[in-house]
């Protein structure tokens, strides 16, 4: 299996004041390039598929105009392209669904509508897919204080700037066995990083099972393994819980609570990002937990994916308290970001499955004449059965993948699942009858 990943690599911080002024003076020619082409495929209505329209004279005229190296130019078109290539997907589906709707839902989407590339002006700079054309990253034995480099084209011929990278032991390991692709120079809150784009392969794990993921926010996650022609049994089900993450990020709240109302200023500064580093390193390791179970029992993962949930519940919808869970509690962008890297990572295939109306339809006989008593308990009122509603929901996900009917009758226990204090659940932490 061929796995990329992308590496974030600070610039070194003993990175002179020369080459810092030559770093920015080369990103800002790169946005200016990026939008002459922009505003060249804004006036002729081009059609952005492949290299695009361009003819040989449009190239040569934004060369001159900027003086860059014709790699940079090419680079800076290509990413001209994909920047309209995405608007025009997101405009469509926008122009879709507003073509459909009535009344203050109308409203708001005219709100919502997707701007066009570089609609503000050149207000930030936009980083472009730097190859072996016009840089590239090098182990370094001369520079002891950084092992890898990268080196870079400038705005003068024939000369390269040499930067020096700020790798972690992990990263360093992870462009060792792998090839560098491209790699990207992006500029946040006064710094650089580089983004390196990083390909290797990976021994793959056989499938001998689905391995089906709802994720949720009382639950982080459930998780069902189904086999084919094999009925379902409880040491099939588990539950992750994000008990300690919850905890930490609750004092942290408190926390920053308490230095703004004292109005202690520099103290939450240096609180600035430190939710989102909980929040994201008890995120990959669930990732880790769930990926290492998926391999050791040669299965696929199967992510529920909520799309648009976050889309649809908008500031203004009415929902405001679910608007703010969904924000604050229920990051499954980044949950089924950090799952797929972690599987790929050790072999084990992934695939997304939409969610929609698997919370409703009961898995035993497709009805969607169901109801839920609690948050946790599901009902179908027309074949009787009474299960988990996280559980119902992942089996839903996951037989999409499985061919064969398996029989899914729930059996004691299968109802519940620790929000009620009869039944001990299976789960990923910790000990547990599941033995995983």
């Amino acid at each position: 299996m061929e796995v990329i990943r992308t590496v974030r690599a600070p610039v070194h911080h003993a990175l002179t004041k020369r080459k810092l002024s030559i770093l920015d003076k080369v990103t800002a020619r790169h946005t200016y390039c990026v939008w002459l082409f922009s505003k060249l495929i804004e006036q002729r209505n081009m059609n952005v598929g492949g290299f695009g329209e361009f003819s040989k004279l449009d190239i040569a005229e934004v060369k001159k105009i900027t003086r860059l190296q014709i790699g940079f130019v090419q680079q800076c078109r290509d990413q001209a392209l994909w920047m309209w290539r995405s608007y025009r997907v997101l405009h469509n589906d926008w122009q879709r669904r507003f073509k459909s709707a009535r009344g203050k839902q109308r409203e708001r989407l005219l709100k919502r509508e997707p701007h066009k590339p570089f609609h503000n002006g050149l207000t930030y700079k936009v980083p472009i897919r730097i190859d072996v054309r016009t840089g590239v990253i090098e182990a370094s034995n001369q520079i002891k204080l950084a092992p890898f480099v990268a080196r870079m084209s400038t705005l003068k011929k024939g000369t390269r700037v040499i930067i020096p990278l700020d790798l972690a032991k992990y990263h360093e390991e992870l462009l060792k066995k792998g090839r560098v692709v491209d790699f990207q120079l992006v500029k946040r809150t006064g710094k650089y990083y580089a983004y390196i784009c990083v390909k290797y392969n990976v021994q793959d794990v056989p499938v001998q099972g689905v391995r089906a993921v709802d994720l949720g926010i009382r639950r982080a996650i459930a998780t069902v393994l189904l086999r084919p022609g094999q009925p379902l049994v409880r040491r099939n089900l588990s539950i992750v819980r994000q008990g300690a993450k919850k905890d930490r990020l609750n004092r942290l709240n408190h926390r920053i609570a308490e230095l703004q109302r004292a109005r202690k200023w520099n103290a939450l500064e240096r609180l600035r990002h430190r939710r989102l580093a909980i929040a994201g390193y008890y995120d990959r390791l669930g990732a880790i937990q769930l990926a290492e179970l998926a391999r050791r029992e040669e299965s696929l993962i199967v992510v529920g994916y909520p799309k648009r949930m976050k889309y649809r519940n908008y500031r203004g919808n009415g929902a405001r308290g679910l608007r703010r869970m969904l924000q604050q509690h229920f990051p499954y962008g980044r949950e089924i970001k950090y799952i797929e890297e972690e599987c790929l990572e050790r072999g084990v295939s992934v695939e997304t499955h939409p969610e929609f109306n698997t919370s409703r339809t009961c898995h035993s006989c497709g009805s969607m004449n169901t109801g839920r008593p609690t948050q946790s308990l599901f009902l179908c009122f027309d074949c009787g059965l009474q299960y988990n509603a996280d559980w119902n929901s992942a089996i839903n996900i996951g037989s999409a993948f499985v061919p064969v009917a398996l029989g899914r009758r729930a059996r004691e226990g299968l109802a519940y699942a620790g929000d009620e204090p009869v039944y001990k659940p299976g789960s990923l932490e910790g000990e547990n009858p599941a033995g995983f």
